[in-house]
């Protein structure tokens, strides 16, 4: 998340190819920006812990979690579209389910804020590739950090998010 907000590897890029835009890639802080947890399970928990270390307000959409789990912890469950207006950083840590299958889609991020941040640590398909790619296209998400894909190993070639840079 650090890293995502500072734009650390588009500036990594950047310099490996010799250029200096140390303008370009300034990111933003965390300190007083909203964390929207998306599923709010063990490792969501303790994603909120560390955000809150960091200054940052935190939100969780999961149907399942309890109220004192969320209170213990500091953080106010709210309903999907609550998440998804209010949120500066997602996080997702969901199952893949028919019901969480490309979640994040043209609908969802069209109710996100200008400048949105998505981190999916979960399960590849909760995020519909094409519709993140439109996103980012139009600014809706500023920037995306990806370590599972719907399919794996990706097929690079003619991959909407693979090799995005800047």
């Amino acid at each position: 998340m650090c890293a995502l907000s500072r734009n650390v590897a588009q500036a990594d890029a950047s310099m490996k190819a010799g250029k200096w835009e140390r303008n370009k890639y300034v990111g933003v802080s965390l300190v007083d920006k909203t964390l929207a947890i998306m599923g709010f399970g063990k490792v969501g928990g303790e994603v909120a812990r560390r955000a809150r270390g960091l200054g940052m307000t935190v939100i969780a959409y999961d149907p399942y979690a309890s109220e004192e789990k969320a209170r213990a912890v500091g953080v106010k469950l709210v309903t999907l579209d609550e998440a998804l207006a209010s949120g500066d950083f997602f996080s997702l840590h969901m199952p893949l389910t028919p019901g969480t299958k490309k979640m994040f889609n043209d609908a969802a991020f069209a109710k996100m804020k200008k400048g949105a941040r998505i981190m999916n640590v979960a399960r590849g398909g909760v995020i519909d590739d094409e519709a993140l790619a439109r996103a980012l296209d139009a600014g809706i998400v500023a920037a995306a950090a990806l370590d599972v894909f719907e399919e794996e190993p990706p097929k690079f070639e003619g991959h909407p998010l693979i090799g995005r840079w800047g």
